[in-house]
């Protein structure tokens, strides 16, 4: 009997699904069934927190209240999660739609209107926390900020944002490290959401 807890996450301090997923690919001839079977269950489960979040807010976003620094790296991956659930559930098309309505919510499907990529949609940062578009005084475009942050990390959003709703804790203003900052590892997960959405529609 297998007794080995299943790990989850896609985030830097989290990162279980990245095995399960190298596990999942695995010729059937290297898979343990029974560890399979628990595995992709365990996603399912998983990613089921995330659904109901999705389908239980205005907005379709899977966060719940985690507004966390870098909350917009949480909503790429939880759309990763969905989509891996997908492949192996009788809830695939919720899942899916899920997974679509998370790109939405980064694209301006949200409480501020915000596109939390630059240089992409009618309203998007112009002022992220990023030297080389400070110097020149423009954005890079296609650079994924962190988002709301309800935790209010810096100077600028707890004289700005106190007082918000979690949903609206972000400033675009570049001294706002903890709401407009760019990292690769929240562009990353994003791209990869775009490319499965793309690559689905095709």
């Amino acid at each position: 009997t297998l007794n080995k807890r299943i790990y989850y996450g896609l985030g830097w301090a989290d990162m279980g699904t990245y095995g399960n997923i190298e596990y999942m690919s695995l010729p059937a001839e290297k898979q343990n069934q029974e560890l399979l079977s628990k595995m992709v269950k365990g996603i399912e489960t998983y990613a089921q927190q995330f659904l109901n979040n999705s389908k239980s807010d205005g907005y379709m976003v899977a966060l719940g209240n985690d507004y966390v620094w870098g909350s917009n790296l949480s909503v790429s991956n939880f759309a990763r999660e969905m989509l891996l659930a997908a492949k192996n559930s009788d809830k695939a098309e919720e899942f899916e739609q899920a997974a679509y309505d998370q790109v939405s919510y980064m694209l301006g499907q949200n409480s501020i209107s915000y596109s939390f990529v630059t240089g992409y949609g009618s309203l998007s940062p112009v002022h992220p926390h990023h030297r080389p578009s400070i110097a020149g005084n423009m954005p890079i475009p296609g650079m994924v900020v962190g988002g709301p942050d309800c935790g209010l990390h810096d100077e600028v959003a707890i004289s700005k944002l106190a007082g918000k709703p979690a949903a609206k804790c972000y400033i675009d203003n570049n001294e706002s490290y903890s709401t407009n900052e760019v990292a690769i590892y929240w562009n990353s997960p994003f791209l990869y959401l775009l490319s499965a959405e793309i690559s689905k529609n095709k």
